[in-house]
């Protein structure tokens, strides 16, 4: 079962895509040790609840590269969790907006950049601020990553901008650039902040977004679909929910189209034309794939959680399986997952409302 909030609709676009080589479906002999070595068998790791309190419908989480600390967000309360000392004593603090739920609107992931600075992608597609701002205004978040000065809200946010309601998923580029999964336009949407306005400021107009690929990827209300960007080839690797598949946009594609609006913004917003989007992985070809959702970028390898069969898969960048660990948790539980320094894959747990740490089994 996966878990709902009766959303208004479900947008399914179809695609047209060149294929690269079909996938090997049977895993690679030595697998790897955090997903229990090709056993496939949750008694083959170990798994640590690390965090219980505080957490409403967590979404995805995102360790912060400047400090010792797990930021979770939670959709069901437009909030983040702050996990201080997540491998020890995993104190938490809560953060929600307190300015009209718009800023953090039922966010479904967030993307550190190098400078600790964050963005949040948001499932919303309704109106916000006391319902004076209509549906469609709705995009990605910047906000300041210092966790002693977040709020959740219009005093620690960075800029924001409106172009994507219904972003399932977030992936950062470089500098102040960020990829929404963008459900309403169905498409992966690029945004570049350029300079950030400050705390609190409301200036967007230096921003660039360009759409590349509308109509061409599959939103799944209430299911994530994550993203990582390879900044070693300007590949955006994407869990396509709605396809079942895993899709890579070659960045460095296609050429600069036309206006596209509506500009809340007055921003520069334009179309891309001539993009590459190739499929990766057909998930009608790999056992157990039903529902890709959450995905990392993580040692060579892309890690994708799947969203109905609970299970968590390993694919190299040529879309060969290299392992799969069938965790037999309840349809709908895995999200959003993680890497700490030490290998060990963090996953959130939707239906329990916790966050679990996989480790290898230890001798």
């Amino acid at each position: 079962m996966i878990r709902a909030l009766a959303p208004a609709f479900v947008l399914l676009a179809c695609s047209k895509t060149s294929d690269l080589e079909e996938p090997t479906t049977t895993p690679a002999e030595a697998g790897v040790a955090v997903l229990g070595q090709n056993t496939h068998a949750l008694s083959s790791v170990e798994v640590r609840e690390v965090v219980v309190d505080d957490l409403t419908w967590p979404r995805d989480l995102e360790f912060h590269p400047n400090a010792d600390e797990l930021w979770v967000v939670n959709r069901q309360t437009d909030s983040i969790t702050i996990v201080s000392d997540p491998h020890g004593a995993a104190t938490t603090r809560h953060a929600s907006d307190p300015s009209g739920n718009h800023f953090l609107a039922q966010p479904s992931a967030l993307a550190f950049n190098q400078r600790g600075n964050f963005a949040t992608s948001h499932e919303e597609h309704d109106l916000t601020q006391g319902n004076a701002t209509p549906v469609d205004f709705m995009g990605p978040t910047l906000w300041d990553g210092e966790s002693s000065n977040f709020d959740g809200g219009h005093d620690s946010h960075l800029d924001m901008l409106h172009n994507s309601p219904d972003g399932a998923g977030i992936a950062w580029e470089r500098q102040n650039v960020f990829w929404v999964f963008d459900g309403w336009n169905a498409s992966l949407t690029r945004y570049d902040f350029v300079d950030d306005h400050g705390r609190g400021g409301s200036d967007h107009t230096d921003a660039i977004i360009q759409r590349f690929a509308e109509g061409r990827v599959g939103f799944v209300p209430d299911v994530v679909s994550h993203m990582a960007y390879d900044r070693d080839t300007d590949m955006l690797y994407v869990a396509d929910s709605g396809k079942n598949r895993l899709a890579v946009l070659d960045a460095s594609s296609g050429t600069i189209g036309g206006s596209i609006g509506p500009n809340y913004d007055g921003c520069e917003m334009r179309a891309v034309d001539g993009w590459d989007l190739s499929k990766l992985v057909d998930g009608d070809d790999v056992d157990g794939m039903e529902l890709p959702s959450g995905l990392e970028l993580h040692d060579g390898l892309l890690w994708v959680t799947d969203a109905d069969t609970s299970i968590i898969f390993a694919f190299d960048l040529d879309g060969t399986l290299v392992d799969y660990l069938e965790t037999g948790w309840e349809s709908g539980t895995l999200g959003g997952i993680a890497f700490d320094d030490d290998g060990d894959l963090w996953v959130v747990d939707q239906i329990r409302d916790m966050v679990l740490e996989i480790s290898p089994l230890q001798d």
